[in-house]
């Protein structure tokens, strides 16, 4: 134990930074969201009809959540709950796979395996660390809900439904890492899981029984299957109930176990799922950098581009159904509307929204395909690369390419299937939804260039400044008018600057602005990285 214990303080050193950042972003979101809508949604009238709106739409109770009342903390977990979940099941996913399967490949495990500590201490270090982040979390987020006035019961159990949901997919992490034999590998498979899990969380409130008051709904039976809906079924601030999250912790428990189970039957840096022998001589296609990128991201590129056509594929249905509530609600015409911001058709706004939401998923595979030129720079493989012909500008360049190109490809595919989905409701949606999906690409590419520039400029700073903008583009975007905040602020979001339907009064000048933006950036950043040295920390 107290090999553990030694290995449990260098590890809490080591993340000290990524420990305070996690629980600072998770305690601020909460206190500046839950303050906002103390703000906006002041009154129980206001609240009432907002969730009298969302109850009546599929596509809303989807992408927020099933209604539990109009009270503060209800609304509040209605609006934002759902989201929370999505970010702490990143989170300790990633933990999972950062301290076991990629310090396997670094060659950091083997050393510690080497000494008295034995072969599972660091597992179960792994495991400690991500309860005591799991409960920081927990902890400073009730404390920030109590801040602002709601009540101390509820903010708990909210904090309980979090660390316990993070704990699940921890256990999900950490299997990955043991079934897969690189971390991007195990991190992929991790991402899609969450996905799933998002997913059915969503269709479960999709399909949610909404009670005659009309502001109480109970989701359908799928919301059983996934920790996320576990956690949400805590009720934090209705029913505080803490049982669901024994459910999450049963399955933390089952999964870990099987995770041990996996490290002792099999040798260490090796995987139940080996890599693919490769080729005896290497295609064509990696004579050149654009090729090479393509090989190293196209299992995360086609991992974020799956998403992302499967969301679209969705729009589909969601739209006939949203038309269908439409013809006995004008109520939901205008809500619909004012959340798009453009006018149009209610299909044609359902669109825009829909796609704002395609286009973070494509920005995502952006910034990752941007932060693998920091990791290939750590790994000592950029060097390799450019010991021969290939130039600094060329292999940096190469990754701008394929992240555009990939982005474009995406949107295109999310759009066409969109539209095809609602083609039987209106031929005309289709070219129309191709052309709001490629309108999200000055976004994307915005995203893409600040990530650029940070990898540029302060190379350490790549991955943080990457997701922080992802995020703070998520909040601002997705929930900016909601929350009541000025112009101003929302516009920081790129998505804000996209053009909205209808197509023939649409204002294309924050596509241009935005386009010249990240062309600029993209260049400057160039020149930043062919100026400064390499670095491997």
């Amino acid at each position: 134990m107290s090999a553990v214990g030694t290995l449990l303080r260098f590890r809490l050193r080591r993340d000290r930074v990524l420990v305070i950042v996690w629980v600072v972003v998770f305690a601020l979101s909460a206190l500046f969201v839950a303050a906002a809508l103390v703000q906006t949604y002041g009154t129980a009238s206001e609240r009432f009809a907002v969730t009298k709106v969302l109850s009546i739409d599929p596509s809303l109770l989807a992408l927020r959540g099933a209604p539990d009342g109009t009270s503060r903390g209800a609304f509040y977990i209605v609006e934002i709950g759902s989201y929370l979940m999505l970010m702490v099941a990143f989170m300790n996913s990633f933990l999972a796979v950062r301290h076991t399967r990629a310090d396997e490949e670094l060659g950091r495990t083997e050393l510690v395996v080497a000494t008295r500590a034995g072969r599972g201490a660091s597992t179960v270090v792994t495991i400690i660390h991500a309860i005591i982040l799991n409960a920081l979390v927990a902890v400073f987020t009730a404390l920030a809900m109590i801040a602002v006035g709601y009540g101390a019961g509820g903010s708990f159990v909210l904090g309980w439904a979090l660390a316990t949901t993070g704990i699940a997919f921890f256990g999900t992490g950490l299997l990955m890492a043991q079934i897969f034999s690189t971390s991007r590998a195990a991190n992929g498979w991790g991402s899609a899981i969450i996905g799933i899990a998002w997913v059915l969380n969503a269709a479960a409130n999709a399909g949610a029984t909404i009670a005659k008051d009309g502001v109480h709904a109970t989701p359908s039976a799928a919301v059983w299957f996934t920790p996320i809906g576990w956690g949400l079924r805590s009720r934090p601030y209705t029913g505080d109930l803490l049982w669901p999250g024994l459910i999450s912790i049963a399955f933390a428990a089952v999964v870990i176990a099987g995770s041990f189970a996996l490290q002792a039957s099999r040798d260490t840096a090796a995987g139940l799922v080996g890599a693919r022998r490769g080729r005896a001589g290497a295609s064509g296609a990696l004579a050149g950098p654009v090729g090479l990128v393509w090989r190293l991201q196209r299992g995360s590129i086609i991992g974020w581009g799956v998403g992302a056509v499967l969301g679209a594929g969705l729009i589909g249905g969601l739209g006939k159904t949203l038309q269908d509530a439409v013809g006995s609600n004008p109520q939901l015409s205008k809500a619909v509307e004012e959340m798009s911001g453009g006018g149009g058709t209610v299909l044609e706004s359902f669109i825009g929204i829909m796609m704002s939401l395609v286009g973070l998923l494509v920005a995502g595979a952006a910034i990752q395909t941007m932060i693998r030129m920091r990791q290939e720079e750590v790994a000592g493989m950029a060097e390799a690369v450019l010991a021969t012909r290939v130039s600094r500008l060329r292999w940096y360049l190469a990754f701008v390419a394929v992240a555009i190109v990939a982005s474009a490809v995406i949107l295109f595919l999310a759009g066409l299937i969109a539209g095809l989905t609602l083609a039987n409701v209106d031929a005309s949606l289709v070219g129309q939804s191709i052309v709001l999906a490629l309108a999200q690409l000055p976004a994307v590419a915005v995203y893409l260039a600040v990530t650029a520039l940070a990898f540029g400029l302060v190379p350490v700073a790549t991955t943080p400044v990457g997701w922080t903008l992802f995020g703070i583009g998520i909040v601002l975007g997705e929930f900016g008018s909601l929350l009541g905040l000025p112009d101003w602020v929302r516009q920081i979001a790129p998505t804000d600057h996209t053009a909205l339907a209808p197509l023939a009064r649409a204002d294309w000048s924050g596509t241009w602005v935005m386009s010249l933006i990240a062309v600029a950036v993209v260049a400057a950043s160039a020149l930043a990285f062919r100026r400064r040295n390499l670095t491997t920390v």
